[in-house]
């Protein structure tokens, strides 16, 4: 008693509780960090099946693949639900760290939105954000998607609503987005351009500094097709153009024919598309060039099905007069001529698109080509210059061509097609408050500056004052960074908010449009039942989620786990059924293998 009693004993027996319990500590840790490897492996693997755009129904495969590979893989967390889940779960942790950087950067940001309806007939609101988030070294603003929301309402307050709720969701309220937000910019749909009661007008009542965009691209087609209403003989050309789409697009036997007819036609022919038509104009060059490019080959096709004895009179008939139509000099000289337009639409189409494009670029772009059409009326391009020789001397890729002169149908006046065309475009997209901005933001271009800018310091204040009160910033931060810009001719940390400010203004809302193409990748025929919740996660995994290689599950599985989500070794829920429901005379075969 007295030995147990003595200071020796009591410390002898507190070395050995403490000991025993580090052991148990470390048998915990041990099991938790076991526990967290495993279910990283599952994270990792669920990760690759959504950024692979692989089906869901793929992933038990996967966990089967691993463990016999030998790798453990844990006991549950294997079924398609559970892929989908962390899936689920992956997304939202992954977006809202990218929001909470681009609101505690207190950065400007811009929005693109456009609404489409799904395979599976939901109406969806596809929602980017483009920001240039401080702290990450970037040094141009990027498009990021960031939501797909499913619309209970089409109508300009549905829209409207959704798209509140979805950024307040996010960590975007009311208050930040009247600091931060600069603009958004949409297609031309009346119920987001609305006058009266569109978005545009519901957005800019609630935050009169926003710039509302309307998509330059869509305003390129829109300048196309009031130049087709307009100008006499080119709705002819492309209702011509889209008969040839149906005849080698809705018959195997007739593109098989054209195929042994041309020597490219692998290449060329599928391009023969619809023109002129809701589709964006560098389809439109690629239909017409194909036609260029494949002229023989579509005349020969024309001559030997009119002497096809196993076709009907009637379809004789129709190749007759498409092949006089074609033969024609009228029709070499239009096509020559929307060759050449098209390939310059095309051109500046592409360049709208690009994710770099800001404002000042765009409009000397766009200024450039109607130029561009204006000179044309003086100075035809190639292909209407080569067009013209094929009619003087009547021939064309060795085709002898002949003169319709056909009163109801004359070619298309060259003049004034490029009248009509740079007319509208400068209307379309050259309207007074986008030209206004453009502008302004011209004096930042050193091209417009004098040799002695030393000696003008207070060049391009009243601009920039004008800027600055648009886009809400500091203006006598800017000024002094603008003053250092003119002396240096580099900018310096003071003026960079309003270069990143206004390059986060969106010309074009291509990115939603190539989000809707991901989309239609994902929902196809057999998954058109995943909900828009999903669809929305693996979006943003494949859009915006690192590569497989990049990827880091640790951080998601701990807020998986803190969440009260069960690991993939927990032991009281129910293992995943293996058994292999095939006929048990399939098994016996297998056994052969």
């Amino acid at each position: 008693m007295l030995h147990k009693e003595s200071a020796g004993h009591q410390t002898a027996v507190k070395i050995v509780t403490e000991a025993e319990k580090e052991k148990l500590e470390n048998v915990v840790l041990k099991s938790l960090t076991r526990e967290k490897t495993v279910t990283a492996k599952i994270f990792r693997t669920a990760y690759k099946v959504a950024k692979g755009n692989q089906s869901f129904n793929n992933f038990e495969m996967e966990i089967d693949l691993q463990e016999m590979n030998g790798i453990d893989m844990g006991r549950i967390l294997h079924s398609t639900n559970a892929c989908i889940n962390i899936v689920n779960h992956i997304s939202t942790e992954m977006r809202q760290k990218l929001v909470k950087e681009v609101v505690n950067s207190k950065s400007k940001m811009s929005l693109m939105i456009d609404e489409s309806t799904t395979l599976s007939g939901k109406s969806t609101l596809i929602v980017y954000l483009r920001s240039c988030i401080e702290g990450t070294e970037m040094k141009e603003p990027v498009n990021l998607f960031l939501d797909l929301v499913e619309l209970q309402s089409v109508t300009a307050n549905g829209i409207f609503t959704a798209l509140l709720d979805c950024l307040k969701y996010y960590g975007m309220g009311e208050e930040y987005l009247k600091n931060y937000l600069v603009s958004v910019t949409c297609d031309g749909a009346s119920v987001m351009l609305g006058c009266r009661s569109g978005v545009k007008k519901l957005l800019t009542d609630k935050f009169p500094s926003v710039i509302f965009w309307h998509c330059a691209n869509h305003r390129l087609e829109l300048s196309v097709a009031d130049t087709v209403k307009d100008v006499s003989g080119v709705n002819r050309f492309k209702s011509f153009l889209d008969k040839l789409y149906v005849i080698y697009h809705a018959s195997p036997r007739n593109s098989r024919e054209l195929h042994s007819c041309a020597k490219l036609l692998e290449v060329e022919l599928l391009k023969i598309g619809r023109v002129l038509s809701t589709r964006w104009v560098s389809s439109s060059f690629r239909a017409v060039f194909a036609v260029w490019n494949n002229y023989a080959a579509l005349v020969n096709h024309f001559e030997e099905a009119m002497t096809d004895p196993t076709r009907s009179n009637n379809e004789k008939c129709t190749y007759e007069g498409l092949k006089k139509k074609i033969a024609s000099t009228e029709f070499v000289m239009d096509l020559g001529l929307m060759c050449d337009a098209l390939q310059e639409l095309s051109e500046l189409s592409l360049d709208l698109q690009q994710r770099n494009m800001n404002l000042y670029k765009a409009n000397q772009k766009i200024k450039s080509l109607v130029q561009v059409f204006v000179e044309r009326r003086e100075n035809p391009g190639p292909y209407y210059r080569s067009a013209t020789a094929a009619a003087e001397h009547l021939i064309f890729n060795e085709i002898v061509l002949h003169n319709r002169n056909c009163k109801n149908d004359p070619p298309i006046d060259a003049n004034v097609f490029y009248e009509k065309l740079s007319e509208s475009i400068a209307k379309r997209l050259l309207s007074n408050e986008d030209v206004e901005l453009a502008q302004w933001t011209s004096i930042l271009d050193q091209s417009h500056w004098t040799d002695n800018m030393n000696n003008q310091l207070t060049f391009g204040e009243a601009e920039i004052e004008k800027l600055c009160s648009r886009l809400q910033l500091n203006a006598r931060e800017i000024i002094h960074g603008f003053r250092d810009y003119l002396t240096e001719r580099t900018y310096s940390e003071r003026i960079l908010p309003l270069i990143h400010a206004l390059n986060t203004i969106s010309i074009s809302s291509s990115e939603c449009e190539r989000g809707f193409s991901q989309m239609n990748l994902i929902i196809t025929p057999t998954r058109a039942s995943l909900m828009t919740k999903t669809v929305s996660a693996l979006l943003f995994i494949r859009m915006v989620g690192p590569p497989l290689t990049y990827f880091d599950p640790t951080k998601y599985v701990d807020s998986w786990l803190l969440r009260g989500k069960h690991s993939a070794l927990n032991s009281q829920s129910k293992k995943r059924n293996r058994d292999d429901l095939s006929d048990e005379n399939m098994r016996k075969l297998w056994k052969l293998f």
